[in-house]
């Protein structure tokens, strides 16, 4: 690829499926793929070409470097930044790179990074930023990218994603692959379009295909993961997927049915729907949304058309909202929905261990139920970069709220425990 300056023009070098991605004006720049694809790198090398080309037009602002989560700088792109630059010398001539810093010598460009998940607000502060780079932007929550996009408004401001995807619900995949804005160019990278893969990941590649095939696909050719590692309930889900546990699941219209809600604040709520029939329990609907109010969930629950037993909802559900004064628990009342239930106050860990004992017991529309088994088999650990580690702790991302949903089935449907498959002679007060 040639890249123009004000005076010179200057060769660089690419994978060739990105050349186009970087070639003309666009307001989003993007890819997406496996591990070795050569992305980052690429990305990194041409925020230095775009800053250079801006500091030698006289032009003064910042380039942001951002990721989901960075505790310091050592999780950030400082270091992939710093090896482009000093691989191409008038690149190496025009910055300086100190330890902690990247900043050009005419003083027209510096760079920043920052971790959306705790500096969000004060990045909405930063004063002309000219480019803003997110990688490993899979986990990137759609309200990041609600409060990001609009600081990165200077005159012909860019925005950058790059991301190994995970899961085609992720709020990353909807916004730059499903939908993507108008004015961006984004492309699919994998290590086939590398030109410079290293021989030592090829070794590993051809290790994780022949030994680790579940995963294969997910590091190294892109597609979405589909059972996490440091995931929570891989064993059971593993299992129910071998029993054809997972497939068409008939809705009983002689048994009542339980939902169970996570109720999001600022992010998704997710419903799942369940009959318990015997000794089994059959999920045979499942449901998530956001930005919408109470109200529209109660619809939902009309328009399915079941007849209720239940409502499971988490303990703060209770908790009163500042500006109306009211608890979600009235408003959902004052909706109509009726036969509610809250979920104990359990330790997390007491409740993944319900959740455990519950699938194995579980059969699940395969359809309907889609995204809610997608959240179970995701539902993973945080992992601890600097120790190597999977921590004790959940990991919150899209695969939560389905989650947590569940775990309010598990340790909260109170028949479960006494009298789970006797006839009910709970008496039903309304449709809803």
């Amino acid at each position: 690829m040639t890249t123009t300056t004000a005076k010179t023009k200057a060769q660089i070098e690419l994978p060739p499926k990105l050349v186009n991605t970087f070639k003309g004006t666009a307001r989003y720049r993007g890819s997406y793929g496996g591990r070795g694809s050569g992305k980052t790198r690429s990305f990194a090398l041409m925020t230095a070409v775009l800053g250079y080309k801006w500091g030698k037009a006289g032009i003064n602002g910042q380039i942001l470097c951002a990721r989901e989560f960075m505790n310091s700088l050592d999780d950030s792109s400082l270091e992939e930044i710093k090896t482009a630059i000093r691989a191409i010398p008038w690149l190496n001539e025009y910055y300086t790179i100190g330890e902690k810093y990247i900043r050009s010598k005419d003083g027209n460009i510096h760079y920043t990074f920052a971790g959306l998940r705790r500096s969000l607000d004060s990045i909405k502060s930063k004063a002309r930023i000219l480019l803003a780079w997110v990688d490993e932007a899979e986990a990137v929550s759609d309200m990041a990218w609600q409060k990001l996009i609009p600081t990165v408004r200077e005159k012909d401001s860019e925005i950058w994603v790059t991301w190994n995807p995970e899961s085609k619900y992720s709020a990353t995949h909807g916004r730059f692959r499903t939908d993507p804005p108008g004015n961006s160019k984004i492309q699919e990278l994998n290590h086939r379009d590398n030109p410079w893969f290293p021989s030592v990941l090829e070794v590993e590649r051809l290790e994780d295909k022949q030994k680790r095939p579940d995963m294969y696909d997910h590091i190294w050719e892109g597609g979405f993961l589909i059972f996490s590692e440091g995931s929570y309930y891989t064993t059971e889900m593993r299992k129910a997927k071998d029993e054809k546990r997972i497939g068409r699941v008939r809705y009983d219209k002689a048994k009542p049915v339980v939902t169970a809600w996570d109720l999001g604040v600022g992010d998704s709520t997710a419903i799942w729907f369940a009959q318990f029939i015997g000794t089994e329990v059959h999920l045979i609907d499942y449901y998530e949304s956001s930005g919408v109010g109470l109200d529209h969930y109660v619809k939902i629950l009309q328009d399915r058309g079941y007849i209720y037993e239940q409502h499971i909802l988490p303990h703060d559900v209770k908790v009163r909202e500042l500006g109306s004064g009211k608890s979600r628990l009235e408003t959902l009342d004052s909706l109509g929905l009726k036969n509610v239930d809250i979920a104990p106050q359990l330790r997390v860990d007491d409740g993944i261990q319900a959740v455990r004992s519950l699938i194995d017991k579980c059969w699940f529309d395969e359809k309907k139920c889609e995204q809610g088994i997608d959240c179970l088999i995701n539902y993973q650990r945080n992992y601890d970069e600097n120790g190597k580690t999977w921590q004790s702790r959940p990991r919150h991302d899209w695969s939560s709220h389905g989650a947590d949903a569940f775990r309010y089935l598990a340790v909260g449907y109170k028949p479960m425990s006494s009298n789970w498959g006797k006839p009910i002679k709970r008496k039903l007060k309304g449709v809803v």
